[in-house]
């Protein structure tokens, strides 16, 4: 049996620092035979209050650059709650009025049961977090204000179907921001591996097999990529409903350019070569020249329901 020894990395959601081994075994049950990764580390990355504080600073530094929006008392729904890090961070260091959405059966159980011991550590309802899937939100038209969701993406059936969910949900004038690794790109984050701009599954598997990693975990991915995206918001039921504020690129271009970035999941592995490239001072134009090719990740689609 792996032993799981949680080492302090990260200021924790929860004070039971037990929960990261708790975590760090059902990651493992659900995908150990599919990846090799460290999950410990990963599971104190999904419990840590750090990274949620990120992803909202990152939200709201997006929505800025057009518009001044407090997010206090706004309704927010979570695509893929996880285990609530996010949710409760947002509940209580801003006041945001925080719901999420996340499978609970079969091989989710586990992350559903951890779920409700950190609501109940913070005496937050246990319905704040909803069984469902994306595909299918249980919610009205114009339900929400903000709608997030980070690295979910690619693990739905459906991606197409979540988007068009999430923007029916969306209010007017309400803002969405979706964070997905891009597979147009050079980076894998969930095997931690170079990646030569792979979208289609069968070249995928096969090269994985090259560099002997299980192929089998391509089945589990969409293989998403700025064009895909593109693809399904011109739309006709879309393209007229939505204004997009950004993919990303500059937030790609800012953190190759000065690797001002949190090295959460595999990124670690890949900072000394950021830091070579940037001492030949040429970050910025590498940068430059992916964006022009939409190869930059992750992809951080960000837009304002119009209509």
């Amino acid at each position: 049996m792996k032993s799981y020894l949680y080492k302090p990395m990260v200021t924790l959601i929860s004070k039971d620092t037990s929960i990261v081994n708790k975590l760090a075994k059902a990651l493992d049950k659900s995908t150990g035979d599919l990846l090799n990764r460290d999950f410990e580390a990963i599971a104190s990355e999904f419990l840590a209050r750090d990274r949620a504080i990120e992803q909202i600073e990152l939200f709201k530094s997006e929505i800025s650059k057009t518009c001044n929006i407090d997010f206090t008392g706004k309704k927010l729904l979570e695509i893929g709650a996880g285990v609530g890090t996010f949710l409760i961070t947002a509940r209580k260091d801003y006041g945001i009025e925080a719901i999420g959405i996340e499978p609970s059966k079969d091989e989710f159980s586990p992350f559903n049961e951890i779920s409700n011991a950190l609501l109940e550590e913070y005496n937050l309802p246990k319905n704040i977090v909803i069984n469902g899937a994306a595909e299918n939100l249980p919610f009205p038209d114009e339900s929400f204000d903000l709608i997030y969701s980070t690295n979910v993406l690619e693990h739905v059936q459906d991606p197409q179907k979540v988007l068009r969910e999430s923007i029916r949900v969306l209010k007017v004038g309400g803002f969405l921001q979706f964070v997905i690794p891009s597979y147009f790109s050079f980076w894998e984050g969930h095997y931690g591996i170079f990646w030569p701009c792979i979208t289609n599954k069968t070249l995928a598997k096969l090269y994985a097999k090259l560099i002997r990693q299980n192929p089998n975990y391509i089945d589990t991915l969409q293989l998403i990529s700025p064009f895909f995206l593109k693809k399904i918001l011109r739309s006709a039921d879309v393209k007229n409903k939505i204004e997009i504020l950004g993919w990303g690129k500059d937030i790609f271009k800012m953190r190759l350019a000065t690797g001002n970035y949190s090295d959460w999941a595999s990124l670690r592995k890949i900072r000394q070569i950021v830091e070579f490239v940037q001492k030949l001072k040429l970050a910025s134009l590498a940068a430059n020249i992916l964006n022009i090719f939409e190869m930059y990740t992750p992809i951080v689609l960000t837009l304002r329901k119009i209509a």
